[in-house]
């Protein structure tokens, strides 16, 4: 099995994962939860570490912080423990199923899990126990991952902050009166704790990559049709991502190789030949035309219009030409029109609870999915035209500029205060503004650590690129994180 860590580093790791803390305190076993996907595979595959005490590792660390941060509304420790366990006697018969074989990964509480409850972060789905897997988790689980709980989410993934009402909120792990990002909040909080290493999570507007940005973690929205959603709680059918998000770009992509394929329950899945998104990850950025798009860099915080600027120079200094572009020039209004398309199709879905049982709906995303009667059909129509404009664009930019991809901060903000108020779960809209952008064109987009605020906030680097290119963003991303190490920095808990 090919290795992905050089012996020193490897090395590293492992001595990490025994050395003496700097607190003068042994350190125990829990610090296998530093470990990124590719360390903890290689040292699996070399026989040096057993995916039983991996996973322990990991369910001792969510019982440890997990009261604090409220990252998961379950914890499937008899289930994960039976999973490890097969892994470890796969191992020692030299037959592990592939780099995922034994990785504790968490999945948002949107992905149907047999057996298990998956909720949506809705009161109204409290009983709801799927009888088979989501197509990614019942991909994840034939790689032989360890599925290891799910993780809280914005209720309906309708929302920014993951303060859920039914569940409670998620806490940053960074800074616990601050939130985590949403919809995937929980995914994103779990990965920053050290809960698991890896992770799933959707993206509609931004919910894979805002977590990622304000967690410090690391978060990759694939192309539209790349990952099916059969099993996935929708949000909006148009615009819904399902993804991995982990410590690095890496290990998205070990992650994308497994979630990969066509899903034939997924309607707007595409059939394509399989792709290795690791094969070429090491060539770098030399030569590359990147290309900031100017329109994503209004109202910047301080912290983070420093950070992306001390990225782009990481960059060049990689090799990478830097450009100017602004691929919706010309098309003012375009934002506004987009709005309609969640709430109609989040309504579509969720059409019966909203109509017998809407007070186990907390009255922020009721709110926001009863926008659908203020939608008209017309505005509906032009919205998905919008959607289309804003894809050719993008594209089009791309070919006529010669550009190999786009850069852009994350999120002009770092994570915000929690509302303690529970009925008022907003967030700034501006935290989408950058984002949205790549939902709607379905073009694959990344979220990648490049740095820390004056208050200690991670900020996030965005990189996206052309439809089908997601292993081009891969490597662009992979480049930036061999020369950084925003991506190993982790809070104090």
């Amino acid at each position: 099995m090919k290795s992905w860590v050089n012996d020193d580093a490897i090395g590293r790791a492992y001595a990490l994962a025994l050395a003496p803390n700097t607190d003068g305190m042994d350190r125990t076993m829990s610090d296998l939860t530093q470990l990124t996907i590719a360390e903890a595979s290689d040292l699996m595959e070399r026989g040096e570490l057993s995916a039983v005490d991996l996973t322990e590792a990991h369910l001792d660390r969510i019982d440890a912080t997990d009261t604090a941060v409220n990252a998961f509304v379950l914890v499937m420790a008899d289930s994960a423990r039976v999973e490890a366990s097969a892994s470890t006697a796969r191992a020692a018969a030299r037959a592990r199923f592939g780099p995922l074989d034994g990785i504790p990964i968490a999945v948002k509480d949107l992905y149907d899990t047999a057996g298990a409850v998956t909720t949506g972060g809705t009161g109204g789905y409290r009983d709801r126990v799927p009888e088979v897997d989501s197509t990614a988790v019942a991909h994840l689980r034939a790689a032989g991952a360890v599925i290891i709980g799910k993780t809280n989410t914005h209720e309906l993934a309708f929302g920014g902050t993951t303060n859920n009402i039914h569940y409670g909120a998620t806490h940053n792990p960074w800074n616990l009166e601050r939130v985590p990002g949403g919809s995937s909040g929980g995914s994103g909080a779990a990965l920053a704790a050290r809960q698991a290493i890896g992770a799933l999570g959707t993206d509609t507007g931004g919910s894979i990559r805002i977590p990622a940005t304000f967690c410090g973690i690391t978060g990759h929205k694939p192309t539209y049709g790349l990952v099916g959603r059969s099993g996935v709680i929708p949000l909006s059918h148009t615009l819904d991502h399902a993804g991995p998000m982990a410590r690095s770009a890496l290990d998205c992509a070990l992650m994308l190789n497994v979630l990969q394929g066509y899903d034939p329950d997924d309607l707007d899945s595409v059939e394509r030949p399989r792709e290795d998104f690791t094969d070429g990850i090491e060539r770098g950025v030399e030569g590359l035309q990147l290309a900031v798009v100017t329109s994503m860099l209004a109202d910047l915080t301080p912290g983070v219009e420093a950070n992306f600027q001390a990225a782009l120079d990481v960059l060049r200094s990689l090799g990478a030409e830097i450009l100017e572009v602004d691929p919706m020039q010309g098309h003012s209004t375009w934002r506004q029109q987009v709005g309609g398309i969640m709430p109609v199709e989040a309504y579509a879905y969720h059409e019966g609870l909203m109509t017998a049982e809407p007070m186990l709906i907390g009255g922020p995303v009721h709110r926001r999915i009863s926008l659908v009667f203020e939608t008209t059909p017309q505005q509906y129509a032009r919205a998905l035209d919008v959607r289309k404009l804003v894809e050719r664009q993008y594209q089009r930019t791309l070919v006529e500029e010669r550009l190999d991809g786009y850069l852009a901060p994350t999120s002009p903000i770092v994570a915000f205060a929690t509302d303690p108020d529970q009925e008022r779960d907003e967030s700034p809209a501006s935290i989408f503004q950058n984002t949205t952008v790549f939902d709607l064109s379905h073009q694959p987009s990344i979220s990648v650590p490049n740095g820390l605020d004056a208050e200690g906030l991670p900020t996030g680097l965005m990189i996206s690129g052309a439809l089908w290119d997601d292993a081009l963003v891969l490597r662009i991303a992979h480049a930036y994180q061999q020369v950084t190490d925003w991506h190993t920095k982790a809070p104090t808990l």
